[in-house]
């Protein structure tokens, strides 16, 4: 039986759905970041930004597990010649013990996260609101643990490929806590109901995954998993190694707010957010489909198919890149504009800061497809170069900061990346993968690099032709032609030509059927 239609229909609807997160993920940014900046004053709006950065590293305690329990699981389904009654015990098995880790990792999760995080937040908040603070701190660290405890249901559905469900879930419980969070602002709850928020917010979307994940598995009702001490050896080192490679990351990407908050204050923290929120929103977004393909990804490797596996790859980074290549030919020129009319004048952080971030997102989404399909085999080899990333990042953020202020946080991470992870992880994944690193660059590399100029130059010409501030429907008049364009170009330059020939087809049908 082919399973390939099959596979490409899912990995449409994890990339459709996740759109529809995305979507959902931008108007709840976008409007839980007004209301924080309209409710707050900057010193304390900043306060709850360093939350959501110190949240980062409490995922962490995750551990690397999920991953490794969602490659495990995608193995064990592409597994030859086993029965199915073997396969679906040992993915109950495999979720038993993924819960029992869990379990005891949250209880530590909230003590550590109380006493530590409360620590430092006590040190850096504003005069008066110490206590207020600490209480609403020891709220969202009970929602970390909370979070962290319903991860197995998502690694599940995620090892199914189960991705578009996944996703639609987290688009709707957003919804719930921007509701929440805006309740409790205008009835004077503060930062105490923003915690709140979060909290319900974890506690609805986690079980709602659990759910969604018997109603369509209802044979793991029936199936009593076991927790396993030799499950848990087996995965304890991939997790671990991932898990490292995860706190490289968070060290590298969420160490910004910290510094600010240490060296210059908390007050300085909103409008840098506002910025990397807006970028880091690109980047998710163009690395949708990768995402939707990583259990993909470790089944087809589980299978064999080599050749395969590596035109998924190139696959990925043609589309991922051509999309963070459009989305960020535009914000490097409208950037101004797109963020004054979001949060109003005043909290705009500059154009060196913006195209800082901008080329920094833009090669780390490239090195992450990379990073991702290697770690999809089970290769988990790039912690080392993620600790010495960070270590650089720091060191030079915090020789930097004292200079140059915000925009020496964002040199800080995209020099310590060119130097380690944007050129090592796809230099080493092309290596195991025996594909020459010259056709690469030529082949893959060269298009989209043209398509990067072409829009830039398109997009200084249209808001130069233009020659005034724009209001919202300019904007978006102004986003529209430059993706039309740059579609044009994808489909001249950066598609195959059986995949163009795909794409007529499809169109030419659909306009007959019409």
């Amino acid at each position: 039986m082919n399973q390939k239609p099959a596979v490409s229909l899912k990995i449409f609807y994890g990339v459709v759905s996740g759109t529809g997160r995305m979507i959902v993920s931008i108007i709840v940014a976008f409007i839980q970041v007004r209301l924080i900046l309209n409710f707050f004053p900057k010193d304390l709006a900043g306060i709850w930004f360093l939350f959501l950065s110190i949240a980062f590293y409490i995922s962490f305690f995750d551990l690397g597990i999920s991953p490794t329990i969602t490659r495990e699981i995608s193995f064990a389904l592409g597994k030859q010649n086993l029965e199915e009654e073997l396969r679906h015990k040992e993915i109950a098995d495999l979720i038993a013990t993924c819960l029992r880790i869990f379990q005891i990792l949250a209880f530590v999760v909230f003590i550590l996260s109380f006493v530590f995080g409360g620590l430092f937040l006590w040190q850096v908040a504003p005069s008066g609101t110490n206590k207020e603070i600490i209480m609403a701190w020891f709220l969202f660290s009970f929602g970390a643990s909370v979070n962290l405890l319903g991860g197995a249901g998502f690694a599940a559905l995620y090892g199914f490929g189960d991705v578009a469900v996944e996703r639609i879930i987290r688009s709707i419980t957003p919804l719930l806590g921007l509701s929440l969070s805006a309740i409790s602002l205008n009835v004077g709850l503060g930062i105490k109901g923003l915690a709140i928020a979060w909290v319900v917010q974890g506690l609805v979307e986690r079980s709602i995954g659990w759910i969604a994940f018997y109603k369509l598995h209802p044979v793991f009702k029936c199936i009593r998993g076991k927790a396993s001490i030799a499950i848990a050896r087996k995965i304890a080192i991939p997790s671990l190694k991932w898990a490292a490679i995860g706190l490289g990351a968070i060290l590298i990407l969420q160490t910004d707010n910290i510094i600010i908050a240490t060296m210059i204050g908390p007050s300085f923290i909103p409008p840098y957010e506002a910025a990397v929120k807006i970028v880091t929103t690109l980047a998710t977004l163009s690395l949708l489909i990768v995402n939707s393909s990583t259990p993909f990804l470790s089944k087809i490797y589980a299978s064999g198919d080599t050749h395969a596996f590596e035109s998924l790859l190139i696959r990925n980074i043609r589309y991922g890149m051509t999309l963070m290549i459009t989305l960020v030919a535009f914000l490097a020129i409208y950037g101004d504009e797109v963020i004054d009319l979001w949060l109003g004048p005043g909290n705009f952080v500059g154009f060196p800061v913006l195209w800082t971030l901008l080329v920094m997102l833009t090669l780390e989404v490239h090195h992450v497809i990379f990073a991702t399909a290697t770690m999809a085999t089970g290769r988990i080899i790039f912690v080392w170069v993620a600790f010495i990333a960070a270590a650089f990042k720091i060191a030079i953020s915090v020789l930097l900061v004292p200079h140059l202020g915000l925009w020496g946080t964002a040199l800080g991470t995209t020099i310590a990346q060119m130097l380690t992870n944007n050129w090592y992880v796809p230099y080493v994944t092309l290596k195991l993968l025996n594909v020459s690193v010259k056709q690469y660059l030529i082949s893959v590399l060269s298009p989209i690099l043209v398509l990067l100029i072409v829009m830039m130059a398109f997009n200084i010409v249209q808001r130069h032709l233009l020659n005034s501030s724009l209001a919202l429907g300019g904007i978006v008049l102004s986003f529209l032609i430059s993706v039309i364009v740059s579609g044009i170009i994808t489909i001249k330059m950066i598609m195959k030509k059986e995949e163009r020939q795909e794409l007529f087809q499809k169109l030419h049908g659909r306009m007959e059927y019409n």
